[in-house]
């Protein structure tokens, strides 16, 4: 094998399912892309961190990856693919034994068949079958708001249905919190069904965010504005600010500057575990008009600057 998923989330082969979590969000967490902007290498190992996780977080995937280990070394055979997620299938073996009449079959039956509870998908002296293939993906595009986003919710689609020219079917779909725009949703065995009779394809929503007045998001971080009046920046004080979930008071220190940007520590979305901060940047209105008494106040304001 050519990755060592536990090796790379520091686990033994035998940790429990919870094990595995925690390993996963703290080294996650410390190799976040967010946290390392600008470091290759911290996002080269979050990647491996992800893959790891994907593979041993999943217990088909797991099981799947153990037998690889303790099987495939014999043959010098291929990588496991953590893309693979369907039930096991003898044709990923094909690739690396080599059959001779009734040696190769009694052989492959006494390592898998038993062990899987199937038989080989070829017959004696025969070339390997090949796997019958799945329906199409069908494809559809979800528009939902920033703040659905945010918080999750629960959406309508009409997908045509499957094998019918002009029927057309309601899917309720669950929104993650925190999804970000152009990721996508696979509702299993929700696509075109296959010619062969074989099982559907999947259906594949893509989500698309729209954008917020207020609110900006960069990673799990959130970046909005606020405007304040010339004295406030002078002399500072508490200001109002709105967050993902309520209304706070952030205090301002004297002598702020325009496009001064502060943070609010854990304001920001909080996915997989990466909570994100929340940055207020400043600016300040000035008026267009103002009263004599004003007028006369920035005057005599002005004279003590000089």
């Amino acid at each position: 094998m050519s990755k060592d998923y536990y090796k790379t989330l520091g686990v033994s082969e035998n940790a429990a399912e919870e094990d595995i979590k925690k390993a996963f969000r703290k080294l996650a967490k410390q190799y976040h892309p967010d946290r390392n902007r600008g470091d290759k290498s911290a996002e080269e190992r979050f990647k491996e961190i992800s893959e790891a996780y994907d593979v041993l977080g999943d217990k088909t995937k797991r099981q799947q990856y153990d037998t690889m280990r303790k099987y495939g070394a014999f043959t010098g055979g291929p990588s496991f693919d953590p893309r693979y997620s369907g039930g096991f299938d003898a044709s990923q073996f094909e690739r690396f034994f080599r059959f001779d009449s009734n040696e190769g079959v009694d052989i492959f039956s006494e390592l898998f068949g038993t062990l899987f509870g199937g038989r080989p998908s070829f017959r004696q002296g025969a070339r390997p079958r090949r796997r019958r293939q799945k329906g199409r993906d069908a494809h559809v595009s979800l528009r939902i708001s920033f703040m659905e986003a945010v918080r999750g919710t629960e959406k309508m689609i009409i997908a045509k249905n499957p094998g019918a020219q002009l029927r057309r079917r309601k899917i309720k779909v669950k929104i993650p919190a925190g999804i970000s725009g152009g990721d996508k949703i696979r509702l299993r065995g929700m696509g075109f069904p296959a010619e062969t009779g074989t099982a559907n394809g999947d259906l594949i929503v893509t989500v698309n965010v729209q954008k917020d007045q207020q609110f900006d998001r960069k990673g799990n971080d959130i970046y909005t504005k606020k405007n304040i009046a010339y004295p406030k920046a002078v002399l500072g004080g508490k200001v109002k600010v709105k967050t993902l979930s309520r209304t706070i008071s952030m205090t301002l220190p004297p002598g702020t500057k325009p496009g001064t940007k502060l943070r609010l520590k854990g304001m920001g979305l909080s996915v997989n575990g990466i909570q994100g901060d929340q940055y207020v940047e400043v600016t300040v209105d000035i008026p267009d008009k103002v009263t004599e008494r004003q007028k006369e106040l920035l005057e005599e304001l002005a004279k003590t600057m000089e």
